[in-house]
C-alpha cells in the first residue's frame, strides 16, 4: 500500500522539489524594467526615466542599458547618454554609450527573431552607500530629431558579487 501511494505522487513530490529549489536561489539581479518608446519614433527631447529602489547600502551595484530595436532602425549604431542621480544628489553621474548594433557583415547583432532584436548596450557600476530610490534617465545622442525603429529601453541592475570585475563599456 505504502510503494502504490509513494508512486501516485511522486511526480508531484518531484514537481515540489524542483519548484522549491528554483526559488531557492539567490537572484542578483534587484531591478529589471523595460520602457517602451512612442511607435512614431524616439525624439531628441524625449528622457526614458526610471526610477530604480535600492536598499542595500553596503552593496555594490552594476547597471545594464538594454535596448530592443526593429530593423527599421536606419544605423549600425546607436549613441545613448545616461545620467544616474542617488536620492539624496549625492552621486551625480552622466555616462555617454556608443553601442555598435551591426555586423560587419550586415547583420544585427541583437538576438532576436520577426524584426525585433535585443541588445545590451552598455554597463557602468553604482557605488554604494546611498540607499533609496535612484533616478535614472536615459536619451539618444544621435544627430536626428526622431529615431525610428527603437522599441524599447531597458534598465537591470544587480548586485555586484565580490570577485566580479564590472569595468564600464569602452566602446
Amino acid at each position: 500500500m505504502t510503494c502504490r501511494v509513494f508512486r501516485k505522487y511522486k511526480t508531484i513530490i518531484c514537481w515540489m522539489v524542483t519548484i522549491w529549489l528554483m526559488t531557492a536561489c539567490d537572484s542578483q539581479t534587484r531591478y529589471h524594467q523595460f520602457r517602451h518608446i512612442n511607435e512614431e519614433g524616439w525624439r531628441k527631447a524625449d528622457t526614458i526615466d526610471f526610477e530604480v529602489p535600492l536598499q542595500d547600502s553596503l552593496q555594490s551595484h552594476t547597471m545594464k542599458l538594454q535596448l530592443r530595436h526593429t530593423s527599421r532602425y536606419p544605423y549600425k549604431d546607436l549613441h545613448i547618454a545616461i545620467r544616474i542621480l542617488s536620492h539624496d544628489s549625492q552621486y551625480n553621474q552622466t555616462a555617454l554609450f556608443n553601442a555598435m548594433l551591426m555586423r560587419e557583415q550586415g547583420y544585427w547583432k541583437g538576438k532576436g527573431q520577426g524584426g525585433l532584436y535585443q541588445t545590451d548596450i552598455g554597463e557602468t557600476q553604482l557605488p554604494p552607500s546611498h540607499r533609496g530610490n535612484w533616478h535614472i534617465m536615459v536619451y539618444h545622442a544621435m544627430d536626428d530629431s526622431l529615431l525610428v525603429g527603437i522599441h524599447d529601453i531597458g534598465v537591470e541592475v544587480s548586485a555586484l558579487t565580490p570577485g566580479i570585475n564590472s569595468q564600464e563599456n569602452k566602446q
